[in-house]
């Protein structure tokens, strides 16, 4: 999942030290032979010396951690995760073991119990940066993007060059809603690669998360010129375009998504919301049966299938469709709506009013909501 490359690559000899450490204290020929054996590079027979001294010492914290450091070499994580454990358990104080558990959960992929190590080893040797990196990215696996920001930071910081560092960094502001620190960071990628499309990209979501449409779509335009055919590059910006009631722009778009993508089901929704607009239906009824078959959680897709079923009269079709638009936003006051009108078509006027008083409430909600964010209170202004 992740790749750190040069001085933040952190090794799974990291505990070497260990190891080290045994020759001092080491007596007997088996011990200097395992740490030879370590030394050289020849796994499959340190483990079977370390195997045999573990045996023989149970109890010793050391022969259990410099086990565990040959088991990782070999990419052996389970094995090395349980000897790391095991020499904690004889001896807690070890911070290098700590570092060298919590490597090995990361690169198992098991970042969140990777997080309780590092945190352990981070707390004992504060001035070991490749612990704080290594926090930094299992938080980020686990997707506590708030808590992994300061240690990226200071990982991005340590290495200014490291553009895939910049990058995580970037998304963990973005998605934590740190706007400002995740658009410095898109910013430093551009400016070190130009042509960086998944930059240009995410830098316009930031954009428009913000609030600044015009400078999101002119990132989302760059990126597309760059790359016409990366992927959802076309989609994104069509998006924008649909928001923006632009909606010629934004089906040439999703047009342009469709033909690098024809399985892109979100694309095809909203091509297929463009031409029920302009009142093509047969092509708009087309576009979103493929769209929900494509994928079932579709919205729009399944909102304007119930419209072009209530025109041609298939009332029970278009039920079927509203109840599923209602279902993925139940606070869709429009659903609601049209609910309550193929309802009193069908005949079932109580289904009816209960969906009509739905639709009263949720307009009421909403403007309530509204009238707060202007007032900046609390309380509804007099109507």
């Amino acid at each position: 999942m992740f790749k750190l490359r040069g001085r933040w690559c952190a090794s799974l000899c990291v505990g070497i030290a260990i190891v080290l450490h045994l020759s001092v204290l080491a007596q007997g020929d088996e011990f200097r032979h395992a740490i030879e054996l370590t030394q050289s590079g020849k796994l499959p027979e340190a483990e079977l010396a370390w195997n045999e001294l573990a045996k023989s010492h149970p109890k010793s914290a050391a022969v259990h951690a410099a086990l565990g450091i040959v088991l990782a070499q070999e990419g052996k994580f389970d094995n090395a995760i349980a000897e790391y454990r095991r020499a904690l358990a004889l001896n807690p104080r070890e911070p290098d073991v700590s570092m060298n558990l919590g490597l090995a959960e990361f690169k198992a992929g098991r970042f969140a119990e990777a997080i309780e190590p590092l945190l352990v080893a981070r707390n004992s040797k504060p001035q070991d940066t490749r612990s704080g990196l290594l926090l930094g990215m299992s938080y980020y696996g686990t997707r506590s993007y708030v808590k992994a920001v300061p240690y990226l930071q200071a990982a991005v910081d340590a290495d200014q060059t490291n553009m895939e560092l910049h990058q995580v960094l970037a998304q963990s502001c973005f998605w934590s809603a740190n706007y400002p620190c995740a658009m410095t960071q898109y910013k430093s990628i551009l400016t070190a690669d130009p042509n960086s499309v998944q930059a240009h990209m995410l830098l316009g979501q930031a954009l428009d998360t913000m609030n600044r449409p015009a400078d999101a779509i002119a990132e989302l335009e760059t990126a597309a010129r760059i790359a016409p055919t990366e992927p959802n590059v076309h989609f994104e910006l069509g998006y924008l375009y649909f928001t923006g009631h632009d909606y010629e722009k934004a089906a040439f778009q999703f047009e342009a998504e469709l033909k690098n993508n024809p399985e892109n089901a979100q694309a095809a929704a909203y091509l297929g919301d463009v031409k029920l607009r302009t009142d093509d239906d047969a092509a708009a009824e087309t576009l979103l049966t493929k769209a929900v078959k494509l994928q079932a959680g579709i919205r729009i897709a399944y909102f304007d299938l119930g419209q072009i079923y209530a025109k041609q009269k298939r009332n029970p079709e278009a039920l079927q469709a509203f109840l599923q638009a209602e279902k993925l936003d139940p606070n869709d006051a429009d659903a609601h709506y049209r609910l309550a009108r193929i309802y009193m078509a069908l005949g079932d006027k109580q289904k009816a009013q209960t969906e009509f008083t739905k639709t009263k409430d949720l307009h009421s909600k909403a403007t309530d909501t509204l009238i707060q964010k202007v007032s900046g209170g609390g309380g509804a202004m007099p109507h």
